[in-house]
């Protein structure tokens, strides 16, 4: 498989582990636990968009753009975004692990390990290029 579609694969696998990381926390409803925020108004916050567009919109964009992209500015500008996300994913998981919940903890190390296998995916792609 070429790097760049074996990073729009990873790109993908961020964005569905994004969308279960969600639902999970929806999920524990049906276990009778509140997931009401206390501050709750009844709108969507428009920091509640912004961090959907960051990690599910933003990176099915770089997925297309994988496909669609093959300059060495793209391809380096991808490694370091991939970079930033890598520890986006290491604080989250850091986060998690203070409130200890075995699916979010088993889900977000996933992530981190796809996240990093990107890194490396990206890091190599852009080399390509030189």
């Amino acid at each position: 498989m070429s790097n760049n579609c074996r990073i729009a694969f990873l790109w993908l696998i961020l964005t569905v582990g994004m969308i279960l990381h969600f639902n999970y926390h929806v999920g524990e409803i049906f276990y009778g636990i509140n997931v009401v925020r206390d501050d709750a108004k009844g709108i969507v916050p428009l920091g509640a968009a912004a961090i959907r567009f960051v990690f599910q919109i933003l990176p099915l964009c770089f997925l297309t753009f994988c496909l669609y992209f093959n300059q060495t500015v793209w391809r380096r500008v991808n490694f370091y975004l991939s970079l930033s996300y890598t520890v986006a994913n290491v604080a989250h998981l850091v986060g998690q692990l203070q409130k200890p919940d075995l699916s979010q903890i088993n889900l977000l190390v996933f992530v981190l390990v796809a996240s990093l296998l990107l890194n490396r995916s990206a890091y190599d792609w852009w080399q390509e290029s030189r």
